[in-house]
């Protein structure tokens, strides 16, 4: 079989990565593949809500969704730029990326507001990437009683 590189959050990896299914991983490593390596498949174009995502993995994970044709909103305070280029990353790339990231704005902790907003778009999937306390995260299955 042709080697595959192993799979890496880096930017440089980008195009390396051969997609995501949402639902559950499959942790099969092929014998060419060095320990720890996975392999992940892409399973159907997502609606996916990342709670942050403006820093640290989230930056990472939003463009590997959006590079993998999911319809990603990040949902921040809007206190910091919702895109920024990486180092290493081309022009072109981060162009497509911004053109297709979308932002809602809100705070949280109005559980009033993100019930209202979250129901109304009907997120599949939802990466709580800055949770703390779980009374953070209800508001969110409340939404969404249907998520993956």
């Amino acid at each position: 079989p042709t080697k595959q590189p192993p799979i890496s959050l880096l930017s440089s990896s980008l195009s390396h990565f051969n997609g995501t299914k949402l639902c559950q991983f499959q942790y099969k490593r092929k014998v060419y593949q060095p320990k720890g390596a996975l392999h992940i498949a892409a399973s159907s174009t997502k609606k996916i809500l990342i709670m942050g995502g403006t820093r640290f993995i989230g930056v990472f994970l939003s463009r590997l969704l959006v590079k993998e044709g999911h319809q990603v909103t990040l949902f921040t305070r809007g206190k910091a730029p919702v895109t920024q280029q990486l180092p290493g990353e081309s022009d072109s790339d981060y162009a497509e990326f911004k053109s297709k990231i979308l932002h809602l704005k809100g705070d949280r902790m109005d559980f009033d507001f993100v019930k209202s907003s979250l129901s109304a778009e009907g997120y599949d999937v939802v990466y709580d990437i800055n949770g703390r306390e779980a009374a953070e995260v209800e508001p969110i299955l409340d939404a969404l009683p249907n998520l993956e």
